[in-house]
């Protein structure tokens, strides 16, 4: 007891000499976050303008807000903005929308594992059931089995509305295998254990396999740049830009 009183006081006495993170500590109730003390102040700059284009009644310009102490990335990020800006701005296209969770379902061995995937397809509906009534806006999309020894893991595609869905997939998949690991299929098939993330959908970290199947929104950019322009706001050529490029990919394989 006196130990954690003494590092009350003294997480107290912190906290004391940092006033401005506590300036609007009267807000906490809208603050969805464990352990909350308080906010810290981060400069916000404007980049832009750039139009940006797209056959779903987007053409406007847009300013992105940065939150950032580096007054070079504002810039650097306006200068772009700028130089595309010039030339007509951007286009893009939507092209794919899906938010993962892929748990693993552990089984005896490896036949009990075909037989769990072969019969995947039949159980999407009843999943699908289980996975929306945890959520007015996600929507199971489909169902994709990797086989690796007697685990199978099983890649839940959503559809997650408006929202980022991270967490939305995850509450809805543990309710799937929740209901799932006590039924009587499961024990037929001698399911042993399911772990509700086994690395394949990927979560903050970069993936192939995110690059194959969008984890959020997978969206298509392009623009064109003619030379005048690239000259006179970012200081090259359009075909030395070119070359560059190539150079800084070719880079960036060799070291991985």
């Amino acid at each position: 007891m006196t130990i954690a009183v003494h590092r009350t006081e003294k997480f107290h006495s912190l906290l004391d000499r940092l006033p401005h993170m506590q300036a609007l500590k009267n807000e906490n109730d809208k603050v969805n976050i464990e352990n909350f003390v308080g906010y810290v102040k981060v400069p916000v700059r404007l980049a832009g303008p750039l139009r940006i284009k797209s056959s779903e009644h987007t053409d406007d310009e847009f300013f992105a807000p940065l939150a950032t102490v580096e007054p070079t990335l504002v810039a650097s990020c306006s200068r772009g903005s700028k130089a595309l800006h010039r030339c007509g701005g951007v286009h893009f296209r939507t092209l794919d929308e899906g938010m993962s969770r892929a748990p693993v379902f552990v089984f005896v061995d490896t036949a009990d594992a075909v037989a769990f995937a072969e019969l995947l397809p039949s159980l999407y509906k009843q999943f699908a059931r289980d996975a929306e009534n945890t959520s007015r806006y996600a929507r199971l999309q489909k169902l994709t089995p990797h086989i690796i020894g007697s685990n199978v893991h099983v890649h839940f595609s959503y559809f997650c509305g408006d929202a980022a869905g991270q967490n939305m997939v995850t509450i809805a998949t543990q309710q799937v295998c929740d209901r799932f690991i006590v039924s009587a299929t499961a024990r037929e098939l001698r399911v042993q254990d399911i772990i509700i993330e086994g690395q394949m959908a990927s979560d903050k970290k970069p993936s192939w396999g995110n690059v194959k199947e969008p984890r959020g929104v997978q969206v298509i950019v392009w623009a064109m740049l003619n030379d005048a322009v690239c000259q006179e706001i970012l200081g090259c050529t359009t075909e030395r830009l070119h070359r560059a490029i190539l150079m800084l990919k070719e880079g960036g394989i060799r070291n991985g």
